[in-house]
């Protein structure tokens, strides 16, 4: 019996596909996306299928990319790659960070018409989602076409919690499930599910080290701090610890990378000195927050300092992952919202703030310690790798 709340949600996207249609030509706007490739999220693919093998691999932003960085390339010698991203900074991410051979277009709204025409022209061999994503009109999709899927990488969920009924008849559907963890195995367990694999996918792709940036080699460098993948509700904690901190440190530098990037600079106050990178300038003598607007630098943020703040920790996002922060062995601080990588954190070294006052007080103490040992680089998701290469073989035997 399909839920009630699957029921409903198909119901109004076959009736008012318009509604997702409509969020989707908002959010490509937003995101600064190429006008052009708007079609995408309506189904209609702006680049031609390759002939042989396809795998679909599904993420949705920045951070889900990052777990198919070890994995991508093990999957590329047994088929061409897709890899579809709800966001433009996703498609950034895996612009620079996957084989180059790998063809990337934007997710297509779930619902029946823009699926079918994503499904009919991709016709995938395989199915991958990363994490989370479960779209209910194109599981169902799936399945009628018998185009196996899977779910890799799955984190802890509010949402399993609040609905098992709901998550696990969409679970279900799946023909292969990660978990990122073995408390997220145990936690679908309980609901009935086989989880095959249990591998950390992000902590497979810790980047190399990287130089620290010539602005931050002098002697006289000062003391720095990095605020990583920050949201709003982030940034109005980090800009009052920063205000304390210059008060007692009058030459202390905020490193700032927003998760999104923004066009419109207003969101940075205007007490502050800025420097944008995107302005092509390093930190100038008087500058008091550097901003990265840009990606792929984010590793030479890392080593021009040793303390990280983790962003989308103190709302309700559930925090994004710590392992390139503790790859460059940065103290890490967070707020008190680090569930989607709760297995990560219990893993690593770090300090919960839960306000200005405290973080001040965490990033003075960091600057007192040495950097921590960063972790070491575990085997690449070999595991992970070999399950989907049995499901793709499976499909075409």
């Amino acid at each position: 019996m399909t839920p009630p709340l699957v029921s409903a949600y198909r119901g109004v996207t076959t009736l008012a596909p318009w509604l997702l249609a409509g969020l989707a030509r908002r959010a490509h706007a937003r995101q600064g996306a190429p006008a052009h490739r708007l079609t995408e999220r309506l189904g209609r693919a702006t680049l031609d299928r390759p002939a042989g093998r396809l795998i679909w691999l599904h993420a949705a932003s920045v951070g889900e990319v990052q777990s198919l960085v070890a994995l991508a390339p093990l999957l590329a010698d047994d088929a061409k790659l897709l890899v579809t991203t709800a966001t433009q900074t996703g498609a950034g991410r895996a612009a620079s960070a996957l084989p180059p051979e790998t063809l990337h277009q934007f997710q297509p709204i779930d619902t029946p018409a823009p699926v079918a025409r994503f499904l009919s022209h991709w016709s995938p061999d395989l199915a991958v989602m990363v994490e989370a994503d479960m779209p209910p009109n194109m599981l169902s999709a799936l399945n009628r076409r018998g185009i196996p899927a899977a779910l890799i990488g799955a984190r802890p969920s509010k949402t399993r919690r609040r609905f098992p009924k709901t998550a696990r008849a969409l679970l279900s559907r799946f023909d292969l499930i990660t978990a990122s963890a073995a408390s997220v195995a145990q936690e679908m367990t309980a609901l009935g599910l086989r989880v095959a694999v249990v591998e950390d996918l992000k902590s497979a792709a810790l980047p190399a080290s990287a130089p620290r940036p010539d602005w931050s080699r002098a002697p006289e460098a000062r003391a720095t701090w990095l605020a990583a993948s920050t949201h709003p509700e982030d940034e109005e904690i980090v800009f009052a610890a920063h205000d304390a901190l210059l008060a007692r440190h009058p030459d202390t530098l905020l490193l700032i990378a927003p998760r999104h990037p923004r066009p419109d600079r207003g969101w940075l106050p205007a007490r502050f000195r800025a420097v944008w990178h995107s302005d092509g300038l390093p930190p100038q003598p008087d500058t008091n927050v550097y901003v990265m607007d840009a990606f792929g630098q984010m590793p030479g943020l890392h080593a021009a300092t040793s303390v990280c703040l983790i962003g989308g920790t103190f709302g309700n996002r559930g925090g994004h992952s710590p392992w390139e922060a503790a790859a460059a062995g940065n103290h890490i601080l967070t707020g008190p919202d680090i569930g989607n990588n709760k297995p990560a954190f219990d893993r690593l070294a770090h300090h919960i703030v839960q306000t200005p006052t405290e973080m001040t007080a965490a990033i003075e103490r960091a600057w007192t310690l040495p950097p921590n040992t960063p972790p070491e680089t575990l085997a690449a998701p070999t595991q992970t790798a070999a399950a989907l290469r049995a499901l793709i073989k499976g499909r075409v035997a």
